[in-house]
C-alpha cells in the first residue's frame, strides 16, 4: 500500500491555524498588558493607595551608609582588587549605561553592587509584560513604569546613601544626534570622560 500525500488544502490549513494561535496569542497579550498598565496607573492615581515601593525608595534615598556596612558589602570585590588598589578606581568611577534591556539592566545592576558611584542609566522603554523575563529587577507591579524608575528604586534600595551611590535618571531615547539628545552624553561635572 503507497500512502498519498496529504491534500494541499490541509497544509494551508495547518498554517492558518498557527497563524490564527499567533494572532490569538499577540491579542491576548496586548489585552493583558493594557489592562496591567490600566490597573497601575488607577493605583496611582488613588489617594488612599498604601504607598508603593517608589516612596520608600524616595525615603531610602536620605539614609547615610556607615563605613562599617559599606566596606562589608564590597568586601569580596576589595579582596579581589586589592593587589593593586583597583578598589578606589572604581568607587570613583562614573558610568553611562544606555539601555536598560536584558543586557542593559543587568550591567547597571551589577555596577552599583560593585561599587560604582556615580550611574547615568538612560532608556526610553517602560516595562513590559514581554519584557519581564529578561529584565534584571522588574516586576509584575512595575509594567507600564519606566524602565530608569524601576532600576533606580532597586538600586536605592540597595545603596539608599546618595553620597555612596549617586543615579543620574534620564527617561529619554538615545539617538546619537547631539542635538536631540542634548547633554545626555556629557559626563558628570568633575569628570573629563566617562
Amino acid at each position: 500500500l503507497t500512502q498519498s500525500p496529504p491534500p494541499s488544502n490541509m497544509k494551508s490549513d495547518k498554517n492558518a491555524t498557527g497563524q490564527i494561535a499567533f494572532a490569538v496569542g499577540l491579542l491576548a497579550g496586548s489585552i493583558a498588558t493594557l489592562l496591567l498598565t490600566t490597573s497601575r496607573k488607577n493605583k496611582t492615581q488613588d489617594a488612599d493607595a498604601p504607598q508603593t515601593s517608589r516612596n520608600d525608595a524616595a525615603q531610602l534615598s536620605t539614609q547615610t551608609m556607615p563605613d562599617e556596612i559599606r566596606s562589608e558589602m564590597l568586601s569580596r570585590n576589595s579582596l579581589y582588587f586589592e593587589s593593586s588598589n583597583g578598589m578606589p578606581n572604581i568607587t570613583n568611577s562614573s558610568v553611562l549605561v544606555v539601555g536598560l534591556g536584558g543586557v542593559g539592566s543587568h550591567t547597571a545592576h551589577m555596577l552599583a553592587r560593585s561599587g560604582v558611584k556615580y550611574l547615568r542609566l538612560v532608556d526610553f522603554d517602560q516595562v513590559t509584560l514581554s519584557s519581564l523575563n529578561r529584565h534584571a529587577v522588574a516586576t509584575l507591579k512595575d509594567v507600564g513604569l519606566p524602565k530608569v524608575t524601576v532600576l533606580c528604586n532597586h538600586l536605592r534600595q540597595i545603596c539608599p546613601d546618595e553620597s555612596r551611590l549617586i543615579l543620574d535618571p534620564v527617561v529619554k531615547m538615545y539617538t546619537g544626534d547631539r542635538e536631540r539628545d542634548g547633554t545626555m552624553m556629557d559626563p558628570p561635572d568633575g569628570v573629563k570622560q566617562w
